[in-house]
């Protein structure tokens, strides 16, 4: 939950903060927040490796949770609630590499425990769907912080996005340290039956996977790149600024709801099948958003919220839930459990298409639109925003639909 947390105002309040409140330009950090990504692209599958091979007494992930717990806590508030006069290009690389690498470290350890924890197919569906519900319980819980602050009476946005780092840095340790101390956490052999030499060849033949991990690279872009550009669309197009975080929680908010109801038709449809429905209806509703968005259009906005947050959290869930599943299907292959690997590369996906897609979606904005954050906009730039903002959605959710259309 509180991972979730720290990466929701990541992709939707942090960019335009930084940009907005801090006198960076867009450019600088679309692409600040792309380096920091793309150095996890060499870190992730080799926290993956290390996760799987080295276990301790205490089993084979709690320890790296605690490891990473102090150091992801420090860097959330550094990052969150900086000193205006130190804050700099360097400032921000360094410490969201820090943060970004503390994330790593508990995600993948967490996934892949969970995919241990649940070996029957049927139970680790459930297993992950509701890790997936208390995921978007994290991104609400974070999100409704501006909305409170904005009920107290400031309206800063260095106030709002403060707030949510704190909350972030009291979670960490209320919900790790009882899943530290709760939650078994057996220790089994990783030697493999097969040399690495082998289990490599064994893992670029999986085209199963590498498809997954092109699905959710897609559909990580599409979700930034709405993230990032979100708040501008509502207080630019719509005109509609007071409702910019409402809405935004509203997705979330809807999307918790739902996502038991996706588990259920992924039972019985299936979760490939069911997982491209939910892309397309993400496709769809940004193309009929193009059409009909038009400024003090509140009535759409909402409609537009509402039906983007029944599909939001579907895509993200199934494609983790089909990558458990993948974990027994390498495991009869090599005899190895490597199921950190294979979180890792996941999350290394994810990150990747959450990078590229806002120093793309900035860049595009601002270099081909002339779009800036504040009130002297041209109306081909309120435009332009729009267009990045639907095309872009579009576009990433037709690739993840294409390259799905083979994981079963």
């Amino acid at each position: 939950m509180p991972l979730a947390a720290m990466l929701m105002p990541v992709a939707v309040y942090l960019p335009p903060f930084y940009a907005s409140e801090l006198d960076l330009s867009l450019a600088t950090v679309g692409l600040v927040f792309t380096i920091a990504r793309i150095w996890d692209v060499i870190t992730d599958p080799i926290m993956g490796i290390v996760i799987d091979r080295y276990d301790t007494r205490w089993g084979r992930r709690k320890h790296w949770i605690a490891i990473a717990l102090p150091f992801t806590m420090l860097s959330v508030y550094m990052v969150f609630a900086p000193d205006v006069e130190q804050v700099s290009t360097t400032y921000l690389t360094v410490w969201l590499i820090v943060m970004y690498l503390g994330y790593t470290m508990m995600a993948i350890a967490h996934q892949s425990w969970g995919a241990e924890l649940a070996p029957d197919y049927d139970d680790r569906s459930r297993l992950f769907t509701w890790r997936e519900v208390f995921v978007l319980v994290g991104m609400v819980s974070v999100l409704a912080l501006p909305a409170l602050v904005e009920l107290m009476g400031l309206d800063e946005q260095s106030s709002k996005v403060a707030s949510m780092g704190y909350l972030v840095v009291v979670l960490l340790p209320l919900t790790a340290l009882p899943l530290l101390i709760g939650v078994p956490d057996k220790a089994v052999r990783t030697d493999m039956t097969i040399n690495w030499r082998q289990a490599l060849v064994v893992l670029l033949q999986n085209t199963i996977l590498w498809r997954i991990l092109i699905a959710d690279l897609a559909v990580g872009f599409a979700f930034a790149a709405t993230g990032a550009l979100y708040i501008f669309l509502v207080t630019y197009l719509f005109e509609l600024p007071e409702l910019a975080s409402i809405a935004l929680l509203l997705i979330f908010l809807i999307s918790a709801f739902v996502m038991p109801l996706w588990l259920k038709l992924a039972l019985g449809l299936g979760k490939d099948r069911t997982m491209r429905l939910a892309l397309f209806a993400g496709l769809v509703v940004h193309i009929v958003l193009y059409v009909t968005a038009e400024p003090g259009n509140a009535t759409g906005l909402w409609i537009y919220t509402a039906i983007y947050g029944m599909v939001f959290g579907a895509a993200p869930t199934l494609i983790r839930l089909m990558m458990a599943d993948l974990t027994d299907y390498d495991e009869l292959k090599t005899g190895s459990k490597r199921a950190g690997l294979f979180f890792a590369l996941m999350t290394t996906s994810s990150k990747v298409g959450s990078a590229l897609a806002v120093v793309t979606a900035f860049t595009f904005v601002e270099f081909f639109f002339a779009f800036q954050p504040g009130p002297d906009n041209t109306p081909e730039g309120i435009q332009g925003l729009l267009i990045t903002y639907c095309l872009f959605a579009a576009l990433t959710f037709g690739v993840a639909i294409f390259v799905s259309s083979a994981t079963r």
